[in-house]
Protein backbone atom coordinates (compact mmCIF):
# COMPACT_ATOMS: atom_id res chain seq x y z
CA UNK A 1 0.00 0.00 0.00
CA UNK A 2 1.53 3.20 -1.18
CA UNK A 3 0.54 6.29 0.57
CA UNK A 4 1.64 9.83 -1.01
CA UNK A 5 1.28 13.02 0.78
CA UNK A 6 -2.24 14.10 -0.28
CA UNK A 7 -3.26 10.74 1.62
CA UNK A 8 -1.05 11.27 4.63
CA UNK A 9 -2.64 15.30 4.58
CA UNK A 10 -6.36 14.07 5.01
CA UNK A 11 -5.40 11.61 7.75
CA UNK A 12 -3.74 14.49 9.23
CA UNK A 13 -6.88 16.39 9.22
CA UNK A 14 -9.44 13.65 9.81
CA UNK A 15 -7.52 12.97 13.15
CA UNK A 16 -7.39 16.76 14.03
CA UNK A 17 -10.83 16.98 13.60
CA UNK A 18 -11.64 13.46 15.58
CA UNK A 19 -9.22 14.90 18.07
CA UNK A 20 -11.84 17.86 18.78
CA UNK A 21 -14.95 15.16 19.29
CA UNK A 22 -13.51 13.07 22.08
CA UNK A 23 -12.51 16.41 23.61
CA UNK A 24 -15.87 17.60 23.24
CA UNK A 25 -17.20 14.16 24.81
CA UNK A 26 -14.99 14.65 27.64
CA UNK A 27 -15.97 18.10 28.58
CA UNK A 28 -20.09 17.12 27.63
CA UNK A 29 -19.47 13.73 30.16
CA UNK A 30 -17.57 15.51 33.15
CA UNK A 31 -19.94 18.86 33.41
CA UNK A 32 -23.60 17.32 32.28
CA UNK A 33 -23.75 20.44 30.53
CA UNK A 34 -25.50 19.89 27.35
CA UNK A 35 -27.27 23.54 26.66
CA UNK A 36 -25.01 24.63 24.18
CA UNK A 37 -24.99 21.69 22.19
CA UNK A 38 -26.87 21.48 18.96
CA UNK A 39 -28.69 18.26 18.27
CA UNK A 40 -28.73 19.07 14.38
CA UNK A 41 -25.31 19.37 14.11
CA UNK A 42 -24.35 16.58 15.91
CA UNK A 43 -26.52 14.29 14.15
CA UNK A 44 -25.20 15.84 10.60
CA UNK A 45 -21.95 15.30 11.84
CA UNK A 46 -22.09 11.38 12.51
CA UNK A 47 -23.83 11.36 9.33
CA UNK A 48 -21.07 12.57 7.54
CA UNK A 49 -18.73 10.38 9.35
CA UNK A 50 -20.39 7.33 8.75
CA UNK A 51 -20.63 8.37 5.18
CA UNK A 52 -17.16 9.08 4.56
CA UNK A 53 -16.43 5.70 6.57
CA UNK A 54 -18.42 4.24 3.73
CA UNK A 55 -16.39 5.81 1.04
CA UNK A 56 -13.15 5.00 2.57
CA UNK A 57 -14.16 1.32 2.61
CA UNK A 58 -15.16 1.48 -1.05
CA UNK A 59 -10.91 3.18 -1.51
CA UNK A 60 -9.46 0.46 0.70
CA UNK A 61 -8.01 3.38 3.18
CA UNK A 62 -8.31 1.45 6.73
CA UNK A 63 -6.87 4.11 8.35
CA UNK A 64 -9.23 6.66 7.10
CA UNK A 65 -11.79 4.35 8.00
CA UNK A 66 -10.48 3.50 10.98
CA UNK A 67 -11.01 7.57 11.95
CA UNK A 68 -13.77 7.96 10.01
CA UNK A 69 -16.10 5.13 12.61
CA UNK A 70 -14.20 6.07 15.81
CA UNK A 71 -15.58 9.94 15.10
CA UNK A 72 -19.12 8.29 14.15
CA UNK A 73 -19.16 6.47 17.65
CA UNK A 74 -18.27 9.58 19.24
CA UNK A 75 -20.60 11.86 17.36
CA UNK A 76 -23.42 9.33 18.24
CA UNK A 77 -22.56 9.03 21.85
CA UNK A 78 -22.57 12.86 22.44
CA UNK A 79 -26.11 12.53 20.89
CA UNK A 80 -26.77 9.98 23.51
CA UNK A 81 -25.39 12.18 26.35
CA UNK A 82 -28.01 15.23 24.53
CA UNK A 83 -31.03 13.17 24.82
CA UNK A 84 -30.20 11.59 28.31
CA UNK A 85 -28.61 14.75 30.56
CA UNK A 86 -31.60 16.84 28.96
CA UNK A 87 -34.02 14.75 30.36
CA UNK A 88 -32.33 14.52 33.85
CA UNK A 89 -32.42 18.36 33.64
CA UNK A 90 -36.41 18.85 32.57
Amino acid sequence: MDIDIWQMMGSMAALAFTVGFVDQLRITYKTRDVEGLSLLQWVVFAAASATFAAYYVHLEQWMMVTVSVFGALCCVTIIAMIFSFRQKIA
